[in-house]
């Protein structure tokens, strides 16, 4: 039987520090930020993130700040940065493509301020020599994401002082499930592989679709400005927001559920190889963004192709089955007015409005489909005075 210590045990194993199991790293994070972070305190945090970060940010009550960013790879230009009345730093790590997270460190111990490490899509990634999500204070990884599990993940910190009361603050914060919750918790995951292996992605896609099922196909979830507001710093008033694609985010997991994740971190490693492959193969392209062709080759969850008339890719791609997903446009301060602009609002613009995330598992199938539709890079580069 497989418990949540064996899971901890497992992962510190290969983090090389003491870590805690999450049922997402969304929720990882809120214990991060609530556990280093007094409410009030300005967080730098790029623009071109999923907004989920953003609402974790706000129900733990801070202020969120928008990064610089750059158009290489979309992570935040730590040149750029105003590192003035800041209290920290959320990293990005965009896809697996790390940050410059040593200069980001260096910084933020020049200036007294706290770096959280969100290696959410960065579950392999090394980046100066050290593996991403363990250059901060903490660091949260996802097996949502990299280990295909829909749910789970770790939080993770140096200070081993900490990790009891962040249990304490994890197990308070749970929720204990229904047994259908827990029941589809497991099987999706497992239907999505099933879908994936029979080739039936396109038949399924659509007919959700045509259902109202699948009702959330934008690449930003549906709000308002004055409803984040209004529920920011109120974690229950939050909850419609954080739940989104992910209604289970603060369920606690029973015995199946655990044995599911502990299958997926081995899974991450099996694949390793292949995504590596398929990284290589993806920055060969015309379209591999310049973070991607100028750095090593890394186990990335998606490798951000920069194309022409990106929504009609999109469109043209899941009429083919091929569903890219991660498309975090507009930028989070265009997709909430409430949010104060960052310093390079047409650099984080023109990234947001051309990326493609390309899966490095089906670089095979998506290289040649992409031929075939005549995609071309930007005809044009970011705005000169955000470069």
């Amino acid at each position: 039987m497989t418990t949540v210590a064996e899971l901890e045990s497992l992962m510190a194993e290969r983090l090389g520090q003491g870590c805690l199991h999450v049922p997402s790293a969304r929720f990882g994070l809120l214990l991060a930020l609530r556990r280093w972070f007094r409410p009030g305190d300005r967080v730098l945090i790029a623009p071109t993130n999923c907004e989920t970060v953003l609402f974790v940010a706000l129900a733990a009550g801070l202020t969120p700040v928008m990064a610089p960013v750059s158009p290489r790879d979309g992570n935040i230009d730590v040149d750029r940065v105003g590192w003035s009345g800041l209290a920290g730093v959320l990293t990005t790590h965009l896809y697996g493509v790390p940050d410059r997270v040593a200069e980001l460190r260096a910084a933020c111990d020049r200036h007294g301020l706290v770096l959280v490490d969100d290696a959410a899509h960065a579950f392999q990634t090394e980046a100066d020599g050290r593996r991403a999500g363990l250059w901060g204070e903490a660091g949260v990884f996802s097996l949502a994401k990299h280990g295909r599990a829909m749910s789970g993940g770790f939080l993770t910190t140096a200070d081993p002082a900490a990790l009891p009361e962040l249990a304490a603050a994890r197990d308070a914060l749970l929720l204990p499930g229904t047994a259908r919750a827990r029941l589809s918790a497991v099987l999706r995951p497992l239907l999505r592989e099933a879908v994936q292996r029979t080739g039936l992605v396109r038949p399924v896609w659509h007919t959700l679709k045509r259902l109202g099922l699948m009702t959330w196909t934008g690449h930003r979830y549906p709000t308002t400005a004055a409803e984040v507001a209004k529920a920011a710093g109120d974690l229950d008033a939050m909850g419609p927001l954080l739940r989104i694609d992910l209604d289970d985010w603060r369920m606690r997991p029973g015995r199946a559920l655990l044995r599911l994740h502990r299958s997926r971190i081995r899974a991450v490693a099996r694949e390793r190889e292949r995504r590596m492959a398929g990284v290589e193969a993806l920055r060969a392209t015309p379209w591999a963004a310049p973070g991607v062709t100028d750095a090593p080759v890394r186990p990335l969850l998606r490798v951000p192709l920069l194309v022409e008339e990106r929504d009609r890719v999109v469109a043209e791609l899941e009429a083919r089955g091929v569903v890219p997903g991660f498309v975090y446009d507009p930028p989070l301060d265009d997709y909430l007015t409430m949010i104060p602009p960052g310093p390079t609002p047409g650099a984080a613009r023109w990234w947001t409005g051309h990326v493609l995330p390309a899966d490095p598992l089906d670089a095979r199938r998506l290289i040649p489909l992409l031929e075939r539709l005549g995609v071309r890079p930007p005809l044009e580069g970011p705005p000169p005075d955000d470069q």
